[in-house]
């Protein structure tokens, strides 16, 4: 196979309310759609999850759509693979860093080489097109009647598992209301590198919470201190920002720095190296469930598709379309049933994108002609 066209399609979702993290505050979701087109008639779309600055991971959208232009369009250009693996490890080797221009084309690939397989992705990366068991993912709020409101609608929706989004010590109190209210609730935190060694204090009252994991309470290139943080807490710590790659979890696995991964196939350069770091967490038995990058329905298609693997026993962060956006892109957004989305069970990625929605939210188009 050889890939002969890139297409990028680069829109603005605006989101239902804002959503606010420790990184800042998301009201519109630029995002980018890539689609690939193969010599042998198949195409697959892939999502460039990067955000427009620089606070979460060090791509953007500006530099990664540079990337694909000028680096990744041209080392494709008459290359030649059988499996999608094959052009991620050729990727690999010819670039350093940039997993979500990397992944962007990976995925699409992917989606591609399922459809010339006549197989579901699910099917393909060893798991199978059922319901999926999810949880939801809830910005910070800025008074605490706002976020029990918020979890209880989530509750009442059937979301099986809540993570609330800490933005440092001071919503510690927060944590504390919810778990009060929800005694029963699968329920963590997520501080994105909020917290310091000096708020030991706070970590540990989150400690006496009975939460399922806390997730990147530190800084998001450290191993060290977490391995310390992980000593002093019973609850497990969980990590983000910090997995790039499969030799970044064999780190945090040697130095005992967690005992959970949120796994995000686009941040860890696209399924390839998704699928390594799940082996290798079976292995070792360390928990892995998969994230979310507030994107659109095309990147949760994928996520539900690996979370259909054994190994996803806790429910990721792949809420219903209309959970986050006015409108997806999807032409069956993906609705929550039951506690659960799921694809349809069609050769390919299991959903199809409206054209006519992301005509209306097109920023920008280019095509690569390879």
């Amino acid at each position: 196979m050889q890939i002969t066209q890139i297409q990028l399609q680069q829109i603005g979702l605006p989101l239902q309310t804002p959503f606010v993290t420790a990184h800042g505050t998301t009201k519109l979701r630029i995002t980018t759609l890539v689609t690939v087109y193969l010599d042998n008639g198949y195409s697959g779309v892939g999502e460039l999850t990067a955000f427009t600055d620089s606070r979460y991971l060090p791509e953007t959208q500006a530099s990664a759509w540079t990337v694909l232009q000028r680096e990744i369009a041209p080392l494709l250009r008459s290359f030649e693979f059988t499996r999608p693996s094959e052009l991620a490890i050729y990727l690999q080797q010819q670039l350093r860093g940039n997993q979500l221009a990397c992944a962007a084309v990976e995925t699409a690939v992917w989606s591609a080489y399922a459809k010339r397989q006549q197989q579901p992705l699910a099917q393909l990366l060893g798991g199978n097109v059922r319901p999926i068991p999810v949880g939801i993912s809830l910005g910070h709020f800025a008074t605490t009647t706002e976020l029990l409101a918020q979890v209880t609608a989530s509750v009442a929706a059937g979301y099986q598992r809540v993570k609330l989004k800490l933005t440092g010590p001071a919503d510690v109190a927060q944590v504390a209301a919810v778990r009060a209210r929800y005694p029963k609730l699968t329920l963590m935190v997520d501080a994105n590198s909020a917290f310091t060694p000096a708020d030991l204090p706070a970590l540990q009252q989150l400690d006496q919470l009975d939460l399922a994991l806390i997730e990147q309470p530190l800084a998001n290139d450290d191993f060290v201190q977490h391995a310390w943080l992980q000593q002093q807490l019973h609850t497990a710590i969980c990590l983000d920002e910090n997995i790039l790659t499969l030799a970044d979890a064999q780190t945090a696995v040697a130095l005992k720095s967690c005992r959970a991964i949120n796994l995000k196939i686009t941040r860890v350069g696209g399924l390839t190296t998704a699928l390594a770091i799940v082996a290798f967490c079976r292995q070792q038995q360390i928990q892995v469930w998969c994230g979310g990058m507030l994107a659109s329905g095309v990147s949760r298609a994928f996520d539900l598709a690996l979370a259909s693997r054994m190994e996803f026993t806790l429910p990721g962060d792949i809420s219903a379309s209309a959970r986050y956006f006015k409108q997806d892109i999807l032409q069956q957004p993906l609705e929550l049933r039951h506690g659960c989305l799921q694809l349809a069970a069609t050769p390919g990625l299991g959903v199809t994108v409206d054209q006519q929605v992301v005509q209306q939210h097109l920023l920008k188009e280019k095509w690569l002609r390879l």
